[in-house]
């Protein structure tokens, strides 16, 4: 009898392996005792579209999509878009993907502005091409799709000899507004650095430093031509843009306009593997924008020395006069910009400069009353500013400085009674630097100052700004105090 019932064991295990040989490679078998790690390394579900051990594709296009370079946005805030293999043709910023709902609004990316390509009519500033079967109704109408419809065959045939470009690049696509410190290094600039660095802060990737800065619409100011002005070239008068994108990113390529035009003409198609489009108007399309093009960007969450790397970069060999260390006492630096056209009334400035050098006559702060001028190296500048723990100035370009100070330290912005321009506190809230904007009599931190505007018409550039010296003076103290009691 057990000998019987062996058999009915042995006869039904043969059977079932049987079954599970024949139906295997359909994906229908499975012998349901046998541990999932035995069905999935031989003729189990792994290798086929299988129904009870999940799924994988069996088709061939499949491989090939894996092999095309689609493009991946990896990161995002309106005005500064981080692309993995983004494709460029005659001008447009192309986007090939499967998943062309994943892109947004064209107007957050990348915009005309006020360029004078010939001929505009018809030219899209974004370009996306979904690869997607054909529709599967009459009632579908192609014209209502995301981007233009491409088979992966034909995306493969179009985009794949496309020439690769050295990256990772940023591309500015303005063809105006940054021949000047802090629309460059300040506005433009900085968010795209924020964008950069959140990617690094949310994937924990290490990413590669900036290889390429592109200028597509603009120009070297010695390239320019004949009778241009500052808003067709990219670099400064006083050089700071060139010196500080240098030492961000030592052995950088700059590429401008000519570079791109000679691309454009050739119609052929460019392919790049890392990018990062900086967009002025896209950021000023944004819902947080605040009149600055980096209001969506500054918002997005970064490592606290997200700004420190660069500014060890710019003194990594410095050299100059000024003592790096850390003074025993805070360091107070006045600013001034008398002579400038934006300035304080002669008596206020002489009664700041006094009321400033009292703190060192009292023991209190080493302090440092001067200007910048372009007679001084921008190396010089920066140690200075990073030796500054407490900075008093006018409102105007040296404030873009506030980049370079430690966490930790404040500002105070000095402006007509009746103005708030909002230019410069957002950049020392996000290098963590605590900001007052001063008005005549009082001050305000930037949560609590009054909306931004500044009536009459020369607005902000005035020659007759009014400060009381100790309503500066004496918040420094109270600063300086919880400073010394930390």
């Amino acid at each position: 009898m057990l000998r019987a019932s062996h058999r009915v064991y042995t006869s039904y295990a043969a059977a079932a392996v049987a079954v599970y040989l024949l139906l295997g490679p359909l994906g229908l078998g499975q012998i349901p005792f046998f541990p999932d790690s035995f069905s999935s390394s031989g003729w189990g579900g792994s290798s086929g579209n299988t129904r009870d051990n999940g799924i994988r594709s069996t088709s061939p296009e499949t491989d090939k999509l894996l092999n095309f370079k689609m493009s991946k946005i990896v990161n995002f805030a309106p005005g500064y878009t981080v692309v993995e293999n983004l494709y460029w043709h005659n001008y447009s910023y192309v986007f090939v993907t499967d998943q062309p709902w994943q892109v947004p609004k064209h107007e957050y990316i990348a915009n005309k502005h006020v360029d004078t390509r010939i001929p505009l009519q018809g030219h899209e500033e974004v370009k996306v091409y979904g690869i997607r079967l054909p529709p599967v109704s009459p009632e579908v109408k192609e014209e209502n799709q995301i981007g233009h419809t491409i088979s992966l065959d034909e995306a493969i045939a179009l985009f794949g000899k496309a020439e690769e470009l050295q990256s990772p690049m940023i591309i500015n696509n303005d063809d105006n507004f940054v021949s000047h410190y802090y629309h460059w290094i300040g506005e433009t600039f900085l968010g795209a650095w924020r964008t950069w660095s959140n990617y690094a802060w949310r994937t924990g990737l290490t990413l590669p430093n900036i290889k390429v800065v592109a200028f597509t619409k603009q120009y070297h100011k010695a390239e320019a031509p004949p009778g241009s002005n500052g808003g067709s070239w990219w670099e400064d008068t006083p050089g700071a843009n060139r010196w500080f994108t240098t030492k961000f990113f030592p052995g950088v390529t700059y590429e401008t306009r000519p570079v791109w035009e000679e691309r454009a003409a050739s119609h052929e198609y460019y392919l790049i593997p890392l990018a990062l489009i900086a967009d002025r108007r896209g950021g000023h399309n944004g819902p947080s924008n605040a009149w600055k093009p980096w209001g969506d960007a500054l918002r997005l969450p970064v490592s606290p020395d997200w700004l420190v790397n660069l500014r060890d970069r710019v003194l990594s060999d410095y050299a100059g006069p000024v003592n790096l260390r850390k003074g025993k006492k805070p360091h107070v630096m006045y600013l001034e910009r008398q002579g400038s056209g934006r300035e304080l009334v002669p008596g206020d400035h002489e009664a700041l400069v006094n009321a400033v050098q009292k703190l060192q006559d009292d023991g209190l702060a080493d302090v440092t009353i001067k200007g910048f001028s372009s007679s001084i190296p921008f190396a010089d500048q920066v140690a200075e500013i990073s030796t500054v723990d407490i900075l008093i100035s006018v409102h105007g370009n040296g404030l873009t400085h506030t980049l370079w100070m430690n966490p930790g330290g404040s500002v105070f912005e000095l402006q007509p009674a009746e103005c708030t321009v909002t230019d410069y506190s957002p950049l020392a809230i996000a290098a963590g630097v605590q900001h007052y904007l001063v008005h005549e009599t009082s001050f305000c931190i930037p949560e609590e100052c009054p909306g931004r505007g500044c009536p009459g018409p020369r607005a902000i550039n005035r020659d007759d700004i009014r400060v009381t010296a100790h309503v500066v003076t004496d918040q420094v103290r109270r600063i300086i105090r919880r400073m010394t009691k930390a």
